[in-house]
Formats: structure tokens, sequence, C-alpha cells
């Protein structure tokens, strides 16, 4: 279907015309603002007046093949669903395991011998994959639901715990004191597979709220202050007995003493016993033989402190030996079909696929990019798997560019767009872009920002000032015809849609 400007209905028309009236749109469009360079003189290669958001409802192939056709007309505003629900998500995993993705997979719950949901409600969610929920019971798992209200979820639970809202980070600082305080650690694991046994550089600290190195007019932290003591060959110092006042385990224990029980229940509303029978029964698992796992969603990601929340569950579960293994895990629920394929094929403006940091105007060569975002280790007992980086760049422009993309020409690096350093392009920034009539063109794929953004009327407003726009979904909606959604004046909006129908992934 297509809307003419300043038209107030819908007009059929073919499939075949439809796309050569977007092609035409899309090529006058990058034409006309097509960057070679930006104002510094830096090589880019990029359009900044098409923006695209979507879709975590497409399957992997698609989402390959989408992020290409829009990186080779130049975009950089690129964003899809997991820029609301999961960006949290990305950056505490990532942080903690490599990885910003849900670390097991569904079926895999079933060999949990404990399964805590929190921040999530997956019985009324996820009712098709709660299955596997079902069939840990039958093997004898406990379900432990937190929730501040007591959901489907709470009343499948074998222990249910309430909380206030938002007290997510001091509930589960309290299982962090707990499990050290009564050392029902996996030593042997804790030991082994992360950093307890490190010891912290003496500028490390923590008083009154604030870490080392934070500046206060800047509102940041020096990070320089929070390295490892190494060796002459700047390997990490270790304290495999766990006993040095500056092992990370013992800072740990210092940070989280604080965490009583009292002060706890005091905070989150949860009277002590439940908090004492949900650390009891969750610690537990800190043997070779046991297995736990966290199943969260919306209800940590969405607060302001989601990379807290779910950091601190990372903890937990490092510190029980429940990564890695079958049963375990910090799960996130994703709302969408395919949330996870499409951030690791990378619809998001700040990475490539593969979680590849998107490359920025100042970094001139591929050289150099390697050199920036390749991790370097002189420990010989770490794995740091992403020094292969330089190999799966390579890799990945191999695939952009076929045949043309050689060692003498940095793999086709250059013809890559880049995007500006310290400029965001996310979504709160294309929509603000938008309305500023900076962005001309549109791409809406089996995603309703007219319905999932934070401001919805200001979304209207903003598509209302384009000269054209495509929405790919299964029907018309509140995003296509967005000129009919209150406040609009069909008459005056000049914005041209071609809304295309689209069958959904099977």
């Amino acid at each position: 279907m297509y809307r003419a400007p300043n038209s107030k209905e819908w007009k059929p028309v073919s499939w075949d015309w439809a796309i050569e009236e977007i092609a035409k749109r899309v090529k006058a469009t990058r034409d006309a603002t097509f960057e070679a360079k930006n104002d510094k003189g830096q090589a880019v290669n990029r359009t900044t007046a098409i923006a695209s958001v979507g879709s975590a409802a497409m399957d992997n192939e698609e989402c390959w093949i989408y992020q290409t056709l829009l990186r080779a007309m130049g975009l950089v505003y690129i964003e899809h669903q997991a820029r609301l629900c999961h960006s949290s998500t990305v950056a505490a995993l990532a942080e903690s395991f490599g990885r910003g993705a849900m670390t097991n997979h569904w079926i895999d719950v079933k060999n949990a011998d404990v399964i805590l949901i929190m921040g999530s409600n997956a019985a009324e969610n996820h009712p098709i994959s709660f299955r596997w929920i079902t069939e840990a019971q039958k093997n004898g798992s406990t379900l432990i639901s937190v929730d501040p209200r007591f959901t489907r979820s709470s009343s499948k639970a074998d222990i249910y715990a309430p909380l206030r809202s938002g007290t997510d980070i001091p509930f589960l600082g309290g299982m962090i004191k707990y499990i050290l305080d009564n050392k029902l650690f996996h030593e042997e694991y804790v030991l082994n597979y992360t950093n307890a046994s490190f010891i912290v550089n003496d500028a490390f600290g923590f008083s009154d709220g604030l870490f080392a190195g934070y500046d206060e007019k800047k509102r940041s932290y020096d990070k320089s202050k929070w390295g490892f003591a190494v060796d002459e060959k700047g390997v990490p110092k270790r304290d495999p007995s766990l006993k040095n006042p500056r092992c990370v385990l013992n800072l740990l224990k210092k940070h989280y003493d604080r965490y009583t029980l009292k002060k706890v229940s005091e905070v989150t509303g949860t009277p002590e016993a439940n908090l004492l029978e949900v650390y009891k029964a969750y610690s537990a698992t800190g043997k070779p033989d046991k297995a736990a796992t966290i199943m969260y969603a919306m209800g940590w990601t969405q607060h302001t402190v989601g990379v807290q929340n779910i950091r601190a569950m990372c903890m937990i579960q490092l510190l029980l030996g429940n990564m890695g293994i079958a049963g375990g895990g910090v799960n996130a629920l994703r709302g969408e079909s395919n949330v996870q394929g499409s951030t690791d094929h990378a619809l998001l403006f700040h990475l490539l696929p593969g979680y590849l940091p998107m490359p920025s105007a100042s970094i001139g060569s591929l050289a150099t990019y390697n050199e920036k975002y390749t991790p370097k280790s002189n420990d010989p007992r770490s794995a740091n798997w992403w020094q292969n980086r330089p190999k799966y760049t390579a890799s990945l422009l191999k695939s952009f560019f076929g045949d043309k993309a050689t060692a003498e020409n940095d793999f086709g690096y250059n013809w890559l767009p880049k995007i500006d350093d310290g400029k965001p392009y996310s979504w709160l920034d294309i929509f603000d872009a938008m309305y500023n009539g900076k962005i001309k063109g549109f791409f809406a794929w089996g995603q309703n920002p007219a319905c999932s953004g934070v401001n919805s009327n200001k979304t209207r407003k903003a598509m209302a000032k384009l000269d054209w726009m495509v929405n790919v979904n299964l029907f018309d909606n509140e995003t296509g015809s967005f000129w009919r959604g209150p406040g609009m004046d069909p008459a005056n909006i000049k914005t041209e849609v071609f809304m295309l129908p689209a069958c959904v992934s099977v």
C-alpha cells in the first residue's frame, strides 16, 4: 500500500511499483546526503539522512542480509528492539563473560537443580518455553520466584519471596554476603576460573559510596586506579591461598559486609525468613554436582541500574561455579522471537556482526582498529579469546566485499561507514534527529516505534517530518498509519509511506 504526501488514505499498489519507487527514494536521498569525509577530513563513507529500526522479528539469515544492505548504503543510524529491552544485558554479560548473550538455552533449564526467576514472569510471558522449567521440577528442581507481585510464575514456585520494586541489588548483595560468610562458594572453581585470587593494586578503594578515581566535575571515574598488581612481566599477581587482604575475593567480602540480613530486609521489605529460605536454597548449588540458573527479563533491564542488577547476579553465579555447566548460566529472557540473533548480526549502530566494535572516524586503518580493540595478555593461563579479533574482522570484511577484499587494501576496511567519535546514533538520537528534520528517509522493519518508544507523541511528530518511510510488517500498525494518530492532520503531513506486508519467519 502507498500513502501519498498529504493524503488521508492508503492506495493499493503493485509490489513492482513499490520496490522501484522505494529504490528511487533511497538512491536520491543517499546521493544528496552522502559524506565521504566528515568535518575533520576523516573518511566516513556514510549517510545520516536515512535511518532504520528493526528487527528482532526476523530470522538470522534475514538479519544478516538486512544489516549488509544497510551498511552497503552507508547507514549508521541502525537500531532494533534490543536497545529498548536488553541493552543493559549486553553491557553486563559482555563485561562478565566476554559476550552479551544468554549463556545457556531454554532446553538446558531442565538440568538445573535450582531455578531463580527474578525480574521476569516466565510462566506468563514465555508459556511454551516454561515447559522446561516444569521438566526440571519433575526431576526434583526447586523453583524460586522473587517478585514484587505474586505472579503466575510465583504460583508455580516452591519458594516465593516478595521485595520492593527496585531493590534487587541489595537482595542479591545479601546473597553474596551469605555465600561468603558461610564459605559456600565453589572454591576450586573460584580459584581456577575467576579473578578471585588476583591482587588489586593499592590505588583502588571504596569510601562513602564511591570507588577510587571519581572526578566530581566530570562525573566519571579514572579506571586506571582499578588495575591489578602485576609482576615484572606484566602478569597479574595472585594469592592462591585467598588470604591476601587485597585479593579480589577479600575485597568483595569487605564491600558486601554491609549487606546484613537485617539491613537487606529493611531495604527490600522481604522478611528475614524469606531471605534466608532463598539464600540457603540457591547457595546450596556451590558444589561440583549441583547447578542453578537465573532467568530474568525486563524487571531487571528496565531500571537505571539494570547493568548492576545483572552484574550482581553474574558474581553470584561465578562464586557458586554455576557458569559453563549444564543447568547453570545467567539467562536473559527475550520478548521477540529473535532478539538474540538480531543482536548477534548487529542491527545496532555500535556493533558489526559477531560483536565487533563499529569503526569510528578516527580509526583510519585496519591495523589501528585491531590495535585498539584486540586485548593483550602476558598471562600464560589467560584464554584471551578476543586476541582472535583481527581474524574475525578480516573474515567479516571478506564476507562483505568478496574478492575485492585483499590484504593490500585492508580487506576493504576503508569502505565501511564510520561513526563519529563520541557521538551516539542510538534509538533516542534517531528520533531526535528525525524530529529536527535531519533524517529524510526511514525504514521500520518488523518494529512499531510509534508504540514502543518512550515518547510516542514525539515519535509521530518526528515521522511527520520525513520525506519518505517504508513500513514492513505483518499488517498495518500505528507506525505505518502514524498520520492518522492522535494530534495528526494528514493534510499537513508530507511523508510518503510505503507499507510492505510481510509474512512471519518460520
